[in-house]
This record gives C-alpha cells, structure tokens and sequence, in this order.
C-alpha cells in the first residue's frame, strides 16, 4: 500500500476528495469542529480477509527508530487539547475521553514500507541535521555569550584595575602633597625655633655676661674686703674677739640642747615622727657620688624631706639640726679617708644652706664645736678644758684620742668648710642669695692661724693648713691674685721654718705643696664632678 503523510493528515480537502480507499484506513478525529482527521493505515496479512490477517512485527532495530520518532512534535495542536503518546510497542488504536491517543501502525511489508522507512530516515537525517545545526549555533550562541561575558569581565577587571591605579596615583598625589606640606611646615617650624633658640642663645649670653659682671663686681668687693680685713689682721688679730665668737657658738650649742632637742625628747609623738625621718635622711649623705644627677636626686629627696615638717617649727628646726650634725659627722668620717669626696657634700650643703638660711647658724656652730680651727680660733691643750675647747675626744677608756686620729678628723671637717668657701653658688641662686660662707672666711682662716703665737701652734695647725690647700687654695689664687700669693707664701714658707725645729709632718706636706706649686705654677685641687 502506497501513501504519503499528505494523505494522511489533511485539512485541505473534504472525505469526498480524497481518492483513497477508507476501507484501508482508520479514521481517527474529525467529530469535533477544528479537529483535523488522521488516517491510519490498516494491516492485513496476504491470503487473509482483513479481518484475519496477521500483523507483521518489524525488527527490533526499525521499533527502537520508530519508538524514539517524536511525530507529535510535527503535528498541530488541536483546540481541544490534543495529546499524542509515543508507545514502545504500536499495536492498537486507543480512543479516549478528551484526548487522542495515537500509536504507530506496522505497515506492511513490501517495497512501500521500505520507502516509508527510507523517507522517514530521511526526514529523521534531515531533522537531526537541522538540530546539528540548531544545536550548533546554540553553541555558538552560547559560546559567543560566554566571550562576551569574559569580555565584560576582562573589561570590568580592566576598568577596576585603572579605577585602583587611578585611585592609587591619587593618593601618591595626595601623600606626596601631605609629605610636601609637612616638610615646608616643619621647615618653617625648624626656622621658627632656630630663631628662637638663636635669641634665646643671644639673650642667654647676655644674661652670662650680665652674671659674670655682677660676679666680677662681687669678687672685687670680696677682694676688697679681704684686704681690708687682711691689713686688719696683720700682726694684730683681734683674738679676744675671735674667742668671743667661739663662745658665742658653745652657746648655741647649749641652746639648741634646750631649746630643740629636750623638748623634742620629751614629746613621745614627735621624737617617734622625727625618728622615721632621721632613718630616711641619714643613708642619703653616704650615697652622694661625684655624680651631678646623683646629687640632683639626693637633694630633691632631701629638700621634700625637710620641708614636710615646716608646719612645724620645732621640727623644722630639730631636722636642720640633724642636718647640720650629719655633715660635720659625714666630713669627719668619710672625708677624712677620701678627701675629694667633700665636693659632693660641700655642693649639697651650699644648696641646703640658700635654701634654709635657719641652717647656716647651726652649720657653723657644729664646725666650731667640732673644729674651732675653722674661725681661727686656738688655745692651749695643756688642760682638759683647753682639750675640749679644741674638740678632741676621749675613748671608751676615757682616755683622750691619739694625735693622728684628731688630725684626721680635723683635716677632714676643714676640707669640707673650704669646699664650700670656694664654691660658686648655683645659677638659679645667683642673683637673689648671697654666698652663705664666701671665699673670704678662707682667707680669715689662714690669716688667723698665720698671726696665731708660735707657742699655740701644732700639727694639727699645719694639717688643716694643707687641708685646706688642697680643698681651695686653686680658687683662692684666682680670685686673690697677688694679695693670695703673698699669704700662701706666708703660711707655707714662713710659718713651717718658724717650726721647723718641731719637725711637724702637717708643716712638712705643706712645704712640699708650696715647692710644687712654685716649681710647676699650678695649684692641683679635687676632680670636678660629672654629669
């Protein structure tokens, strides 16, 4: 049997037309309006009424074609929802309710069925071509959106990479310009304070200059006076008023016994709070070194100390005391054994003594009481009172101690008493305090003791003689000049021959100092300190 797919899926034409026998079809639709007919062919066996012919089954390979053939997909879609079913096995023609179910027929074989397959592989061929086709210019469709995709993100990146580059050369910019602002306003500040620290440098050489006048003027009135009182001196000393000053401090002495330290002893309270400071006080003269910024702390520590018990006179006045003692007993001890150590303790007492002018009375009489050799004052030793006057000790056997030991001591409270002569006061007290214990209280102490009777002078004389020397004789030369020249001359030279028979070891080293200096020109005083 012979048919095209025209023949069976016609809208065209009406039954009347058609020239194929319906007996060799099925009719399936075209009850309902709109929907068109579908003729199917029947099968028949040859030698058979159609009723009773066999259907012939086609091989395996042509069903799996035919199964997988999507003839729906070609055929129009009904008004009434026309649903066609591929089936893996088309035997029999089902109609049901609102839909049509279509399977496909088994033709006949014969050359009829072999064209219908060639075309339908044809049309299968042509379809997969086709959907080659679709499918590769899917591809490329997909394919070009996808290089337009990376594009724009290549484009995106390429973009963000110059926004970055951009904002990063901005900010370069603007960190160069920040860099640049800073350098011209540090460079104006840099001039602004070299002006300044110029001016200042002028204003502060002016200010030396200034000091250094006044400290000239002072000198020269200090010199001055010290050849006043030299004239005065010579050869007619007034010892009776020399020994009325001792006198004077044996009763301050007494006083502060009285006045001070009974009273302080008799309030349990206050001689408890006076202890706590005695013990904070007392390690801090053991700890001064040549160190200018130990020395800076040390009276820092001592300064807050005494002025916590300003509030209170009496306990003002019993640390001062204490203070007093502690550099007298300090010089006593450690100056004595290492003699430049007075340096450190001489500036800590200038500084205490402009600071807490209540101190210098009883500084003074401490030195006295311990060594009267200091205001120039002698006496006999013959007696015990004389000994006493003189400030030597007795032992724990009561007896007195040996000469050695109170020349020791003497030589050392005499180096710290000229330290602090010669001492220049610090810059901050320049020009609002006087020198408490100036330069001249050097040169009333070896003009007294050059004009003291041959017959009261001893040793010890001649030891604190050189003590002194090599605490304050350098200074003494360079603010004296010639005048001071001829006192060392005196004391050195003159006064150790008018002893010589004694054979004195004090008058001996005194020589020696006074043939170094004539020899070399130079007077060899203590280290300064350091920073």
């Amino acid at each position: 049997m012979r048919f095209n797919f025209e023949e069976l899926y016609d809208t065209s034409r009406s039954d009347s037309e058609s020239s194929v026998d319906e007996n060799d079809f099925t009719i399936i639709g075209g009850d309902d309006e709109g929907i068109p007919q579908l003729r199917l062919p029947r099968l028949y066996s040859k030698g058979k009424p159609k009723e009773e012919e066999e259907p012939i089954i086609l091989d395996s390979e042509l069903q799996e074609i035919l199964s997988k053939l999507d003839i729906h997909s070609k055929l129009p879609t009904p008004a009434n929802n026309l649903l066609v079913h591929r089936l893996s096995n088309p035997i029999e023609n089902v109609r049901q309710e609102g839909s049509l179910r279509i399977e496909m027929p088994v033709w006949n074989a014969g050359r009829d069925t072999d064209q219908g397959i060639n075309r339908i592989i044809e049309d299968i061929e042509r379809k997969l071509t086709i959907i080659e086709q679709e499918n590769d210019n899917q591809v490329a469709k997909v394919r070009r959106h996808k290089e337009r995709i990376e594009e724009e993100r290549k484009q995106q990146l390429e973009d963000e990479r110059r926004r970055k580059e951009e904002e990063e050369r901005m900010r370069r910019e603007e960190e160069e310009e920040r860099l640049k602002k800073e350098k011209i306003k540090r460079e104006k500040e840099e001039a602004e304070r070299q002006r300044k620290a110029e001016e200042e440098e002028q204003r502060r050489k002016a200010q030396l200059k200034l000091e250094e006048q006044k400290r000239k003027q002072h000198e020269e009135e200090e010199v001055r006076r010290a050849q006043e009182e030299a004239k005065k001196s010579r050869g007619h000393t007034n010892f009776k008023e020399i020994e009325s000053n001792f006198i004077t401090y044996k009763k301050k002495i007494e006083e502060i016994k009285s006045d001070i330290l009974e009273p302080v002893k008799n309030d349990k309270s206050l001689k408890s709070t006076l202890s706590k400071y005695k013990r904070k006080i007392n390690p801090k003269f053991g700890q001064l070194t040549n160190s200018e910024q130990q020395l800076q702390s040390i009276t820092h520590d001592l300064t807050g100390l005494i002025n916590e018990t300003k509030p209170n006179a009496l306990a003002y006045k019993w640390i001062l005391n204490f203070i007093a003692k502690a550099l007298v007993s300090q010089a006593e001890t450690e100056v004595r054994v290492k003699p430049e150590s007075a340096v450190p303790l001489a500036r800590l007492a200038l500084i205490l003594l402009v600071m807490y002018p209540e101190l210098l009375e009883l500084l003074m009489a401490r030195f006295i009481k311990k060594c009267p050799l200091v205001i120039g004052y002698t006496c006999s030793i013959d007696s015990e009172e004389g000994r006493l006057r003189m400030g030597w000790k007795r032992n724990k056997d009561g007896r007195w101690e040996d000469d050695v030991s109170y020349d020791e001591r003497m030589g050392g409270i005499a180096t710290l008493f000229s330290v602090i002569t010669r001492l220049r006061l610090p810059n901050e007290f320049s020009e609002t305090h006087d020198h408490p214990l100036p330069i001249t209280h050097s040169w009333k102490l070896l003009a007294r003791i050059a004009n003291t009777p041959i017959e009261l002078l001893t040793n010890t004389h001649f030891v604190v003689l050189g003590s002194w020397w090599d605490a304050a004789a350098a200074d003494f030369v360079q603010m004296f000049g010639r005048q001071a020249r001829k006192l060392l001359i005196l004391v050195s030279d003159d006064l150790t021959i008018a002893v010589a028979d004694r054979k004195y070891v004090g008058a001996a080293r005194l020589r020696i100092l006074s043939e170094e200096w004539m020899t070399t020109g130079t007077i060899v005083s203590f280290p300064q300190m350091t920073p």
